[in-house]
């Protein structure tokens, strides 16, 4: 599912107040569903918490420009760590669509999980400063387990298909 230019991300009023919990994890926008619910048992589903995640990020962002202005924070340090974050996010779309996409995919599964790893891995960057708030920090790190269980779950239909003979799209 796609939000076109007028949705809640880009409304002036909606950025300028300041960001409860709920809104950091995103649970008043359309992606509160995805990004709160089990992890995706289809493709689509997986891909469109991918896209979740993107918001996600630039949430996070944003809630650390504004608490730089409380705290010292590095400013230019977030945003490298945000776009490090992107970058995960994007190439984990891109190897889970080209694995369980095509038939001749260039990635290889361990590609895969290693996109996981770094997402994983990078997911630590967003969770770091909300240490001293352990639901919003564990629901940082939660994000990418949930992109790894659902493609080891779509992983194991798409063999279980390969073995019957069938073809898994």
């Amino acid at each position: 599912m796609v939000y076109d230019a007028n949705d809640w991300h880009d409304d002036e009023e909606y950025r300028q107040r300041p960001k409860t919990i709920p809104q950091l994890m995103l649970r008043d926008t359309p992606y509160g569903e995805i990004l709160h619910s089990d992890y995706p048992n289809t493709i689509p589903t997986l891909i469109y918490l991918l896209d979740a995640m993107d918001y996600v990020v630039e949430e996070w962002l944003e809630s650390m420009r504004r608490w730089s202005s409380m705290q010292p924070i590095n400013k230019e340090g977030c945003s490298q760590d945000a776009s490090e974050v992107m970058m995960s996010i994007i190439g984990c779309r891109f190897a889970i669509i080209d694995w369980l996409h095509n038939e001749e995919p260039e990635h290889t599964y361990m590609d895969v999980l290693m996109a996981i790893k770094e997402l994983k891995q990078n997911f630590i960057k967003l969770a770091k400063p909300y240490l001293d708030t352990p639901p919003l920090g564990q629901w940082y790190l939660d994000l990418p387990m949930k992109v790894q269980y659902s493609f080891k779950h779509l992983h194991g239909i798409r063999m279980h298909d390969i073995r019957k003979g069938g073809i898994y799209k």
